[in-house]
Order: C-alpha cells, then structure tokens, then sequence
C-alpha cells in the first residue's frame, strides 16, 4: 500500500511540475496530505509549511504575483508566531542554558539579554516582511539567523532532517520576495483569496494560546508549551514482546521501565515527535499490540 502510494505521489508530482496546475495539483496535495496523515508521527513543522506552499502554488496557479504575495504571508505569519510563542519562561530558560555551553567567555548579561531577545527579534523580523521599507532588512536578518541555526545542528551533529526547512525559507524569500513591491496596509487591494491566507497565517494561530490549535499548526516551535511524553510499563514482561527496535530503547528509573516517545523518534526519523495528545495515544495503542491492551499508561512531561 504504501509503495503504491509512493509511486502516485512521484506521478502527481512530476504531473505537477511539468503540465499541469489544475486537477493535478490538487491532487498532489492531497497524495502529500494523505501519506503524512498515515504516520502523524512523522509531522514536523516543516511538513505544514511545505504542503501549505505546494497548495499556494496550485491556489493561486494562474497569477504568479498573488502567490508570492501568500508565500511572503505565510512566512511573515510564521516567525511573527514563532517569535510571540518563545515568549515563554520555559524557552528563556533552555536558550539560556545552551548559551552557558556554547559561548561561556560571552559575559552572562550579555547572553540573558540576548536570550530576552530572541522571541521580539524573531517576531520583529517577520513583521518587517510586511512592508516594502522593512523586508529586505527582514530577510537578510533571517537569512542570519537561519545561518546560526544550521551551524548550531552542523556543529551538534543532530537536527539534519531541518535542514531543508531552514534552506527553502531563506532561498524563497530572497527568490520570491526580496524585490517585491506589496505592503499590508492596502487591505482594500486584497482580494478574499489572499484574505483567507491572511487568516490562516496571521489570526488562528492566536488560538494555540487557548488550546484550540495544534502547537506545530500554530508555529509554536520550541516554545516550552507543548507536552511531551513517556510510555510506561506496568510489568517488565510486556517489554519482552515489542521489536527488537524499541526494545533496545526501553529505559528504566527507580524500577519503573518506561519509553520516551522523543527518543524513539529520533532514532526513528531524527525529528522530535510531534507533541499532540492523539499522536501519542496511537503510539500507546501501537505498542499495545505487542504488550497486550492495558500494560501501558502515558505520562506527559514538559521538556
């Protein structure tokens, strides 16, 4: 089934790229769409930014100016909400501590008063994007801080599936909108397709605040929010029975044995797992076909 689904997904794709932009995109969206679904475990932030692009470009297929219009949105709705989420003391309290390892010789105002910074700079940069004075400013600073970011997993070794996530947003802004001529304030001259965008990007993410959006949806990355979770074993007989893949993972903590979704999803895809509820109790259920229903429970932990 899913090589069968890989091989219309390659045909949608090629479809896509080389004849059509009708029935064909949307279908190719959809193919995308659908095999995420099949392992939400495997949904990273960058997997809601790419098929948002890929259904722009299909959106808005016959006026090329009005999708880089919705791509510069989607970008400037990101890290507007990305920034605004950071603001969080459990992300102040991690970037501080990676600064503390990283860069000890930086006197230790300076590294707090940077990591005070970081979710205004990230929202200020995002923000620029929407007007003609401030965007090419924001996208050389982005540019910048993207760069920090993949030297940081470059020297950390780890956070390689990202990178094409980091790549794409700096490549595009400079490509798609580093030259062009559009500010947000003309909302008269916008018509109810870039409209819809504007509310997908710039207004219900403000509902992750509440609860009622998922944190990735959201573009609250990193943010200290989310739940993470560990799946823990009533008995150490029910360890026995799971593949030899997890097995090797299984931990265990004042007698208690118990799995750390995150760990194995970096083993896995080398990637977090995605931090929603129902993803977790599909892993709980997975693992229960192995354990026997019952023999687990979940216990969420903030990172």
């Amino acid at each position: 089934m899913e090589l069968f689904l890989l091989i219309v997904f390659g045909i949608t794709l090629l479809w896509f790229l080389i004849k059509d932009k009708g029935f064909g995109g949307l279908f190719f969206f959809l193919t995308y769409v659908f095999l995420c679904l099949l392992d939400q475990t495997r949904i990273q932030p960058f997997f809601f930014e790419i098929a948002i692009i890929i259904f722009l470009y299909w959106f808005f297929r016959n006026d090329f100016k009005h999708f880089k219009t919705a791509f510069l949105i989607l970008m400037a709705g990101t890290y507007i909400w990305s920034g605004l989420h950071k603001a969080h003391p459990f992300f102040y309290e991690v970037w501080y501590g990676g600064l503390e390892k990283r860069i000890p010789f930086v006197p230790q105002i300076l590294r707090q008063l940077f990591t005070w910074m970081v979710p205004f700079l990230e929202f200020s940069f995002g923000l620029a994007l929407l007007f003609n004075k401030t965007r090419k400013l924001g996208i050389w600073m982005l540019a910048l801080m993207h760069s920090m970011i993949l030297i940081t997993f470059l020297v950390s070794g780890i956070g390689f599936t990202v990178f094409p996530l980091n790549v794409i947003n700096v490549l595009f802004l400079f490509w798609l909108c580093y030259r062009m001529d559009w500010t947000i304030i003309y909302l008269k001259n916008i018509n109810l397709k870039l409209k819809s965008i504007m509310i997908y990007a710039l207004i219900l993410p403000a509902f992750n605040f509440v609860g009622l959006y998922d944190h990735f949806l959201a573009f609250s990355y990193f943010s200290g929010k989310p739940d993470y979770c560990n799946i823990i074993f009533k008995n150490e007989k029910a360890i026995e029975t799971l593949p030899d893949g997890v097995k090797k993972i299984v931990r265990t903590y004042e007698g208690q044995y118990y799995l750390n979704v995150n760990e194995w999803s970096v083993n896995n895809v080398k990637v977090l797992c995605y931090p929603e509820d129902r993803v977790y109790s599909c892993l709980q259920s997975y693992i229960e076909q192995f354990s026997g229903r019952g023999t687990t429970t979940i216990q969420l932990y903030k990172k």
